[in-house]
Order: C-alpha cells, then structure tokens, then sequence
C-alpha cells in the first residue's frame, strides 16, 4: 500500500468519524385513518436532551386546550423535564404535563396537555407549530415509540370544524446534520481528485 492510498483512506477514516456524530435529528409522520398525514414531529438532539418540533400540514393545526401532545419514552419525566415551550414562536408556561394516559385506544407514558393562552393572543385555541425541549432523555429513548396529538382541520389559530386523533407509524426518517453532509461532500471530492491523480 503506497503512501497516497494511506492518505485516501485516512482522510476518509476521519470524515466519516467527523460526519457520523452529526445524524442527530429524526422526523416522523402524524397520520389519521381518515385524513390522511396530517403534520409531523422532528426530534433533534441537543446539549442535555432533545428539541421536539410539531409542524401541521396546510389545512390543519394542533389543538390547544382540550389538545394533547403524547408520547412513550423509556426515560423517567417530570413536569421539569419540559421546557421553552412556544406556539407558533409564541412563548407560554401554562401547560400541564403527567400520565399515563390512553387516547383512541392506545396507550402512552406521558401527555402534554392543556395548552393555554400565556403571551398568545386572545381566542388562540390551536397552532401550527409547537416546540419544546425536554430534558434528560436522548433520542434513542425516544426515536422508536409512538407519538400522537390532537389536531383541527383548519390552519392557524382557530381550530376549525372537525379535530382528530393522529399517530405516528412507521420508521422515523434521519436527518444528517450540516456537518454530516459536508463530510459527504468531501468524500466525493476525495475520490474524484484520487481518480484525476491515479489517471
């Protein structure tokens, strides 16, 4: 093995130690038998746990009082465990947080509920996105469990005349950090300008 090949092999030895660390966000499905997927909910991890971002679909929304947001996870939560909470970008503490609790007849660890007003505007009773952090888990223990949440069929804050029931199915999609896919890239780059040389 001459002295390039070990370069080549080197280089991509420590891009993909550099890339693989990166892939550390998931995005999976909300369906209801009825309507079809209906939004999603995106796990990224961070420093001390995982940012939680539902995003609804155009034409419908998540609701808010009277709305859950549900979830299974091996970790053990508390109340504190969920924090920075925003709807729509809009900041709010009023929430309750326990469990467990079965809706549309399935079963979950923990549920997310009552939504309130808080800084929201007057009459604000469902969202089209929703985030909040929860603290001392890490994506594995929440990557393979069921997610489900109430939602409107209507956009926006005014939830709309019909909600539902929707779950996650499925396996969750990865999605590669910035830096994973500069690795990729580079990668690329590597073996074109190997193949340029060795020809």
């Amino acid at each position: 093995m001459n002295a390039m090949t070990r370069f080549h092999l080197l280089f991509l030895l420590l891009v993909l130690a550099i890339a693989v660390p990166f892939a550390t966000a998931d995005t999976i499905q909300l369906n209801n038998k009825t309507f079809g997927n209906i939004g999603s909910v995106t796990l990224t991890a961070q420093g001390g746990g995982v940012m939680v971002t539902l995003q609804a679909n155009s034409g419908f929304s998540f609701k808010l009082p009277g709305g859950d947001i549900l979830f299974n996870t091996s970790a053990s939560l508390t109340g504190s465990s969920i924090s920075g909470l925003t709807i729509d970008g809009l900041y709010t503490a009023n929430f309750a947080f326990g469990g467990p609790a079965t809706r549309a007849g399935q079963a979950y660890t923990y549920n997310l509920s009552n939504m309130t007003k808080g800084t929201l505007p007057h009459g604000y009773v469902s969202a089209n996105t929703i985030s909040f952090f929860i603290s001392n888990v890490t994506l594995a223990q929440l990557q393979p469990y069921k997610w489900g949440v109430h939602f409107c069929t209507a956009s926006g804050s005014n939830c709309g005349p019909q909600t539902g029931f929707a779950t996650s199915g499925g396996t969750p999609v990865p999605e590669p950090g910035t830096l994973s896919l500069l690795g990729t890239g580079l990668v690329g780059l590597a073996g074109f300008f190997r193949r340029r040389l060795l020809s």
